[in-house]
């Protein structure tokens, strides 16, 4: 397995940049087709024809067009930023849809999807606030989640992996073996069970064989809950001098809504370094 086609969303924060570098260095290490996708998103037809202008279809048709030109901006600025790099092989989609569907859409022929950080603080236009959390769930590739602080040309030296034997911490830890495979050090860490109630079954043992034999060197422990487990792995990240971490990204249906988990969704929120989710 490696990440031969790896899609990266496109917009005018000014995060995007940073987003796209990040995913030239993963195109080049290994030597993968990196594909930008910049949706334009869809006017609010709503508005504009109850805006009571006497035109509203050619309200709706200029602000489609103007969408459309600010996509074109978008993907040409990757183009750019590719061509300064040096990238061996890429290209550009403008996807004329809602953000959501052009990232799942596109993403889903993908072997790895990259995405911002929602930053509360800055909503960009056309980006829905839980915009990672659904692309998480809806896709299908691993999605890896660029903090909206920090700086992160690289990822993947040093890796905390956060097991739990579950179907996701599963498929996590077999999306990221490409880059478990190249990493300076692995931390596979297990948290869970009390104060004086340690976990007792073996799965954390049956994953570190796994990783043995696919020729990953690595540590491996498990861990007491003491300060809820979202914020130990944090926690953790930052004493490894970790530059990546890897989980299972856990939701589940109600009243046709996804409802994330908790460690997902505190992840999520309070992420420090790049994040690659599985579901």
């Amino acid at each position: 397995m490696s990440y031969k086609t790896i899609a990266v969303h496109l917009d005018a924060s000014l995060r995007c940049a940073a987003r796209v570098e990040l995913a030239i260095q993963l195109a080049r290490q290994f030597e993968g087709r990196l594909v930008g996708i910049a949706p334009t998103g869809l006017p609010d037809v709503i508005v504009t024809m109850n805006s009571g202008a006497p035109d509203g279809l050619e309200c709706v048709a200029l602000s489609a067009a103007l969408l459309k030109q600010s996509a074109e901006t978008v993907a040409g600025a990757f183009e750019a930023q590719c061509r300064r790099a040096e990238t061996a092989g890429f290209a550009s989609r403008i996807a004329v849809e809602g953000t959501l569907d052009a990232l799942v859409r596109h993403g889903r022929c993908s072997d790895l999807l990259i995405v911002g950080q929602t930053d509360t603080a800055s909503p960009i236009d056309g980006v829905p606030f839980d915009l990672p959390q659904q692309v998480l769930l809806n896709a299908g590739p691993p999605v890896l989640v660029v903090p909206y602080a920090g700086l992160f040309a690289q990822v993947g030296k040093r890796v905390l992996v956060a097991w739990k034997d579950t179907r996701e911490a599963a498929h996590a830890l077999r999306d990221a073996l490409p880059l478990l495979r190249r990493a300076e050090r692995a931390t596979l860490v297990e948290v869970g069970g009390v104060r004086d109630e340690p976990c007792l079954d073996d799965s954390l043992q049956a994953a570190a064989a796994w990783l043995a034999s696919n020729q990953v060197a690595f540590e491996a422990h498990r861990e007491i809950d003491l300060a809820g487990v979202a914020e130990q792995l944090l926690s953790r990240a930052s004493e490894l001098g970790a530059d990546l971490i890897v989980c299972g990204g856990y939701g589940h249906s109600r009243l046709r809504e996804w409802v994330l988990g908790g460690v997902t969704r505190h992840l999520l929120g309070h992420m420090t370094v790049p994040t690659l989710f599985s579901h």
